[in-house]
């Protein structure tokens, strides 16, 4: 039996078409994987994700040098441990936000600071940094208004064509998604080196093409679902 760790971040939870498709994406895993265990992680409607603040820095300095703790900085600690043990023991996990401003939303930066852990999800070697969850997988689903990765694999290449030879386009570039640019190498900087994606792009840019471009890709969501 596998662990799929769901990690989703969307406060307006009516028409977001990330979530649509996440949750197609869930839906279709629960039916072809009937064994594995779900867990769905919603930064927004849960407490939130435990901070990296001024109390966070002063716990880890006294637990470091065994000194007492107030019981606010021990539940604190205790918060960020069971979020990254979540974290370390699945085995596939599904992240699913919009773009805001060519980025994450806070709260998902916010949850991969706290992943981010020396001798948890990496370790540090004389030759570099190591990541400690190799053997895991993941998928990025992400929704964004304009039109970023329509070149698929090819998309970079045309862009840098385009510079080169100064043509001039109105199509974006994959170079400009730098949350889903920054997930990734965190991932692998993590050791999940398998890392998926399925793109919700230009249903604000093309209004008129909205219900054509979410069904696409419930249609992708779903055919990765069922091998994931």
């Amino acid at each position: 039996m596998s662990t799929l760790l769901v990690i989703q971040a969307h406060p307006h939870v009516e028409k977001s078409l990330s979530l649509a498709v996440g949750t197609r994406f869930v839906e279709t895993y629960r039916r072809t994987h009937p064994d594995d265990q779900i867990i769905i992680r919603d930064l927004y409607t849960e407490a939130g994700v435990p901070p990296l603040n001024d109390m966070t820095m002063a716990a880890w300095r006294k637990q470091k040098f065994d000194e007492p703790m107030a019981e606010a900085e021990k539940t604190l600690l205790q918060q960020h441990a069971d979020w990254l043990d979540e974290f370390i023991e699945a085995d596939k996990y599904v992240f699913i936000n919009p773009m805001y401003n060519h980025f994450l939303p806070a709260e998902m930066k916010q949850y991969l600071d706290l992943t981010a852990v020396a001798h948890k999800t990496f370790k540090y070697t004389p030759n570099g940094s190591v990541g400690l969850l190799e053997g895991k997988k993941a998928i990025h689903i992400q929704a964004a208004g304009s039109v970023y990765h329509a070149g698929g694999k090819w998309g970079i290449v045309k862009f840098l064509f385009r510079r080169l030879f100064k043509i001039k386009s109105n199509e974006s570039s994959a170079l400009m998604d730098l949350g889903d640019m920054y997930l990734t190498n965190m991932l692998k900087f993590y050791g999940v080196n398998q890392v998926e994606h399925v793109y919700i792009e230009g249903a604000d840019a093309h209004a008129d093409q909205r219900e054509q471009i979410l069904a696409r890709a419930l249609t992708e969501a779903t055919t990765k679902a069922k091998v994931f």
